[in-house]
C-alpha cells in the first residue's frame, strides 16, 4: 500500500513537471529562434501560394520572419545560408521592392553599425588585414557569378573604397542586390572582428 503511495505521488509530480515544461516552452516558443523555423516561415509565406493578403497583413509576416532571423547567432545564420538559402532568396525576390528594403535594412544593416564599431576600435595593421581578407572573400564570391569577370572593374573600385578610410560607408551607400550578395561576408568579417576584440 505505502509503495502504491510513493509510485502515485511520483508520478503526480513527473506530471506537474512536465506540464510546467510544457507551458513554459509554449509561452517561450515565439521568443526562440533556430535555422529550420526560419525556413518554414520562408516557404509558408503565404503570398508564395497565392494569397496576396493586405499590406498589413505581409508587413506583420515579414516582420515576424525577420524577428526570427535576426534572432539567429552566427553558426546558426551559417547554418541557414547553407540549408535553406534557395528558399530565402525565393522569399525575397517575392516581396516588393518597398519590403526588400525593409528586409535587408533590417537584417543586413545591423552587421554593417556592429562591424563599424568593431573596426573603429581594432589598430590600423589589424583594419587592414581584416579588410584585405574581406576583399579575398569578395573576389571569391563574385568569381561563383556567370558575370565575374565582367565585374572586375566595379571589384578593384570596391576594394579600393574598402581599403579607404572608412568601407562601411561604401557598403551602407551600396544597391540591395549588393547587400544581400555581401551579407554571409559581412557576417564572416563581423566574427572575425569580434574574435580579435577578445
Amino acid at each position: 500500500m505505502k509503495r502504491r503511495r510513493v509510485w502515485l505521488i511520483a508520478g503526480g509530480l513527473l506530471i506537474l513537471i512536465w506540464s510546467g515544461v510544457a507551458i513554459v516552452m509554449k509561452q517561450t516558443d515565439p521568443l526562440v529562434s533556430w535555422p529550420e523555423k526560419v525556413i518554414a516561415l520562408a516557404e509558408e509565406a503565404p503570398w508564395l501560394h497565392g494569397d496576396e493578403g493586405t499590406y498589413e497583413s505581409r508587413h506583420l509576416y515579414l516582420d515576424r520572419l525577420i524577428t526570427n532571423q535576426n534572432r539567429l547567432d552566427v553558426s546558426q545564420r551559417r547554418r541557414l545560408r547553407e540549408e535553406g538559402q534557395e528558399v530565402l532568396d525565393k522569399f525575397f525576390t517575392s516581396l516588393t521592392e518597398e519590403e526588400q528594403k525593409e528586409y535587408v535594412n533590417r537584417t543586413v544593416d545591423p552587421h554593417l553599425d556592429n562591424l563599424d564599431r568593431g573596426l573603429k576600435l581594432l589598430p590600423t595593421e589589424e583594419r587592414k588585414r581584416l579588410v584585405m581578407r574581406m576583399r579575398n572573400d569578395l573576389k571569391n564570391l563574385r568569381g561563383r557569378t556567370p558575370d565575374g569577370d565582367r565585374l572586375s572593374d566595379q571589384d578593384r573600385e570596391f576594394m579600393d573604397m574598402m581599403v579607404s578610410e572608412d568601407p562601411v560607408l561604401f557598403l551602407r551607400a551600396a544597391p540591395l542586390k549588393t547587400k544581400m550578395e555581401l551579407a554571409p561576408v559581412l557576417e564572416d568579417l563581423q566574427s572575425r572582428v569580434q574574435g580579435l576584440r577578445r
